[in-house]
Formats: structure tokens, C-alpha cells, sequence
């Protein structure tokens, strides 16, 4: 990972977590904070609050709901080697202070993070649990990625290097600071998925306490303002905290793609073939039809009247379908993360591919782009009949996303759709 030279609490963001008010928060105990600190802890709680982490595609995953268990149990996996390591890296900057009272703060916060004097509310062992059970991981299964390794020892790297000050600045807003926020993302998208609440405490605990964390790591930071260069290098140490995680949740995102087309693509080196039974090797037209879609609508500018009949072989990559499109009707207007390739069986008609329009009849061919909007209609007096090659068998694997979603008409897209061929 590279060197990176920002989001914490209300005080440290509005996103992020409560806080209590600035004028309450003293330097070292003895005096309230000048203008011009406040100004610049603004600063650094704007930097965090607006850091680009905060777009990454993992998040965006969550949001979106289209995560599934098997997708679960790999980003959440990974992340338990950090998780597992953080009480690591609060020791780190316990080594590094020679402030007595600091270090009696941060016993405290590892005291709640042990869970007290009860063993069983351990945050670690809350979150094995939330794995193991709300997961159905086994643990002694995982083994962490290149990129998480090279990510949980930079950040321990990091607090047992650094400055107490430099580790302040890096634990409090740049981490203990964003995990309100980041668990209410992660929550959501557990629960679309599927995860009970029972299983999710480890998360409702952290989103409660992480904030009285990171106020008093924010505190001890505070503590240090009178050095010339407190304030940039809180900036560097925030920024390099969030740099990291967001390059670490990029990667997560990015194996998570590859985890789903794995199986196939390990199918396809062990030179395994999918012919399973050979009558599944041929379709036979009208004997048993399987309607993956079909719409009619009844009068109206969009005109729409077809049926899509899918080919059921037992392709991984290919997925084929029969497009049928009544006479002078159309079908709808979409687009979709798959590739197409139509190939006219009979009938004549109109194919329009984004702003290009073909007119077409039988054996003739085209191909429409993965993310190209695309509608076809019939302009004769037969049922207009079509071949659609597809590679949705793997771009339905490798989309994060809600695949559906992506094809479905959309009202205000497609409201006036059939003005669109002639």
C-alpha cells in the first residue's frame, strides 16, 4: 500500500455521531479552546466528514441491498483480522504516551472493549459470535488476502511508530470517529440481507459507545495544540487513516466480484464440462416454454406486447432467450449489464440500439452493448421472433448490484417510449 499523507464525531460530524459542544472540550484539562483551534478542529472534522472513503464501492454495495450471504461471509471475514487487531493498535499508542492520565483513559476504553468484568460481553467475542452465528462462518477457515494483511499492519505499524499526538489525530478521527456512520451502513445492508437483530449487537454496541470513544481520543488529541505543527499533522494522520481503510474497502469490493465468478472460472481451468445430460443440449420450440418475462400494455403510447422465453441449458457463461413481439407492438425500452446479440428468426421489424436505429428481418444480426439502451419493435404483420444471445450468466454473477433493477422499465425513462421508433 502507499503512503498516504479525514470522518469523526458531530463535533466531529453530523453524520458520524453526537458529540458534546466544542467550548466544553479544554486543552489538557486547564483551558478552554482559543478561536482559532476551534476553527481548526472544524476543518478537521469537515475533512473527515467529506473524505472520498465515504463513496467507496463497498459502501455503496451495503446501500444497495444486492449483497448475499456468501458475499457477507468473505467482506466480513476479511474484516475480522482488523477487528481482531485494534486492541493491538490502542496498546501501541498507550506505549507511545508518557501522559499518565492519557494512558489511564485509554485503559478505560480497552477495559469496555474487554467487556468488563464480563468475559461473554467481550467486543471480540461479540463479534466472533456475529460471524459464526449470524454468518455461519468457520472461523478456522479464514485466512486473510494479501491487501488485508498489508492493511491491519500498517495501521498497527502506524500507532506503534507515531507520535502520541501523530495516534490521536489517526484513532480518533480518522478511526474510532467514523464507526457510528460506517456501522449504520453496515447494518442496513445486513438486515436487507437477511441478518437478524439478534445477531447484530456487536454493531448496536459500537454505533452506542464508539462515540464516547472517540471523544475522549479526540480530547487527547485537543491536548496538544500548543505544537507548532498540530494542526497539519492531524490533518496527514486523519487522511492517512481514511486513505487506508478506503483502499482496503476497495479491495474487499474488488475480490468480492471475483469470489463470485470463481466457481466458473475454475470450472473452466479444470476442463470440466457441463453436459450433465445430453437432452438438456437441445430446445425445442413451443414444447415447454419457460417465460422469464412478458408485459402487455393496454393501449396507451407504449404500445408494448412481447414475451421473453428463456432457453434453459445448463450454461454458466451464455444465457439464451426467444423474444417474441406481437404485430406492430414493441417491447420495452431498457438496458441491462449484459451483452446481446439478436439474431432474427422471422419477422420483420425495427431495432433501436441507444440513438441508432436498424430495421431488420429475418437472419439478419445485432448486437447490442452491455449498458446500451435498446427497444425493438415490430413493424409487420407477423410475430416478430428473436434469438438473444446473452452473457448473463456471468455478468449476473460478477454485477454487485440489484440485477433486476437494471432492466426493469422505468416510468419517467420510458413513458413515451414508442415515439422513439418510426
Amino acid at each position: 500500500m502507499k503512503n498516504f499523507s479525514q470522518p469523526a464525531v458531530k463535533f466531529m460530524d453530523s453524520q458520524t455521531a453526537s458529540s458534546v459542544p466544542v467550548e466544553d472540550i479544554k486543552s489538557d484539562g486547564a483551558s478552554y479552546l482559543n478561536t482559532k483551534i476551534k476553527h481548526q478542529l472544524s476543518q478537521l472534522q469537515e475533512l473527515q466528514s467529506d473524505h472520498s472513503f465515504w463513496k467507496n464501492s463497498l459502501f455503496k454495495a451495503f446501500e444497495s441491498g444486492s449483497l448475499g450471504l456468501a458475499d457477507l461471509q468473505f467482506i466480513f471475514g476479511q474484516y475480522s483480522f482488523y477487528s481482531r487487531s485494534f486492541t493491538r493498535c490502542l496498546a501501541g499508542f498507550m506505549a507511545n504516551s508518557d501522559n499518565d492520565m492519557h494512558r489511564a483513559q485509554l485503559v478505560e476504553n480497552l477495559w469496555e472493549e474487554s467487556g468488563e468484568a464480563d468475559l461473554d460481553k467481550r467486543h471480540a467475542e461479540l463479534f466472533r459470535r456475529f460471524l459464526t452465528q449470524g454468518l455461519g462462518i468457520i472461523l478456522e477457515d479464514l485466512v486473510p488476502t494479501p491487501p488485508t494483511q498489508i492493511f491491519v499492519n500498517e495501521i498497527l505499524s502506524f500507532c506503534l511508530r507515531s507520535s502520541a499526538y501523530e495516534s490521536s489525530a489517526f484513532l480518533s478521527l480518522g478511526t474510532e470517529g467514523i464507526v457510528s456512520r460506517m456501522y449504520e451502513i453496515f447494518i442496513k445492508g445486513l438486515k436487507k440481507a437477511g441478518v437478524s437483530d439478534e445477531h447484530l449487537t456487536f454493531f448496536y454496541l459500537h454505533t452506542a459507545c464508539d462515540d464516547d470513544h472517540a471523544i475522549t481520543l479526540e480530547k487527547i488529541m485537543l491536548s496538544y495544540t500548543d505544537n507548532p505543527d498540530w494542526f497539519e499533522t492531524c490533518r496527514r494522520s486523519l487522511t492517512f487513516a481514511l486513505d487506508l481503510r478506503k483502499q482496503f474497502f476497495e479491495h474487499l469490493y474488488q475480490q468480492l466480484q471475483i469470489q463470485r465468478i470463481h466457481p466458473t472460472l475454475e470450472n473452466i481451468q479444470a476442463r470440466k464440462s457441463l453436459a450433465a445430460s445430453p437432452k438438456r443440449l437441445k430446445y425445442e420450440a413451443q414444447k415447454s416454454i419457460e417465460f422469464l418475462y412478458q408485459n402487455k400494455s393496454d393501449g396507451g403510447k407504449q404500445n408494448i406486447d412481447f414475451t421473453v422465453e428463456r432457453v434453459a441449458f445448463p450454461t454458466e457463461v451464455l444465457d439464451s432467450r426467444v423474444v417474441r413481439i406481437a404485430p406492430h407492438k414493441t417491447n420495452e425500452r431498457h438496458h441491462h449489464a449484459h451483452e446481446a446479440i439478436f439474431l432474427i428468426k422471422s419477422g420483420q421489424g425495427t431495432v433501436l440500439v441507444d440513438k441508432n436505429q436498424y430495421d431488420v428481418k429475418a437472419d439478419d444480426i445485432v448486437f447490442v452493448p452491455r449498458w446500451a439502451v435498446h427497444q425493438v419493435k415490430n413493424t409487420g404483420d407477423d410475430t416478430l421472433v428473436i434469438l438473444a444471445i446473452t452473457d448473463f450468466g456471468l455478468t449476473s454473477k460478477a454485477f454487485v448490484g440489484n440485477y433486476l433493477k437494471t432492466a426493469r422499465m422505468h416510468i419517467n425513462r420510458d413513458a413515451d417510449s414508442s415515439s422513439l421508433l418510426h
